[in-house]
């Protein structure tokens, strides 16, 4: 059963083309194996022997996304698959060269518009809180399910 809250913050582009909006798989016939049966996707990473290559090992399918981006938390997600792109096919393709190899896809992603303050306080951070790259949400600042986490966020707006 997944019991996780991930914070995913990131202003980049590659962010934007590959979290905000889907990415048509089927303009890529060398994609990974674990994308190979998806004919679209959205999925982010992060970089190997990264403080948050942790965080990556603790997700499980199923976790809750937040998404953070430019003041405001713009999407909630759930984790699907994870695995290691060795051949650093996300990087060379949709990332602009950038190093993140263990990579994650995103189910059931919803639009929001939340303002931080909203969401530190479910979490008990202070409101100038702004969540950097990948963290964890530590399990004694997750009260409630996760489902009904999802749903406060999806709702405020």
């Amino acid at each position: 059963m997944s019991s996780n809250v991930f914070l995913v913050s990131s202003d980049s582009e590659p962010f934007a083309r590959t979290v905000l909006s889907e990415v048509d798989l089927t303009d890529y016939p060398d994609r990974p194996e674990e994308l190979a049966e998806s004919e679209s996707a959205r999925f982010w990473g992060v970089e190997a022997d990264s403080s948050a290559e942790t965080y990556f090992e603790k997700m499980d399918e199923g976790d809750l996304l937040l998404f953070y981006r430019e003041g405001e938390y713009v999407g909630t997600g759930r984790i699907g698959t994870t695995f290691v792109d060795d051949e650093e096919w996300a990087s060379a393709t949709v990332w602009d060269d950038s190093p993140r190899t263990l990579i994650y896809t995103i189910e059931d992603f919803t639009a929001t518009s939340v303002p931080k303050a909203a969401v530190n306080t479910i979490f008990e951070y202070s409101d100038g809180y702004n969540p950097n790259g990948l963290i964890r949400v530590a399990d004694n600042r997750v009260d409630n399910t996760l489902e009904a986490i999802e749903l406060a966020v999806q709702q405020y707006d």
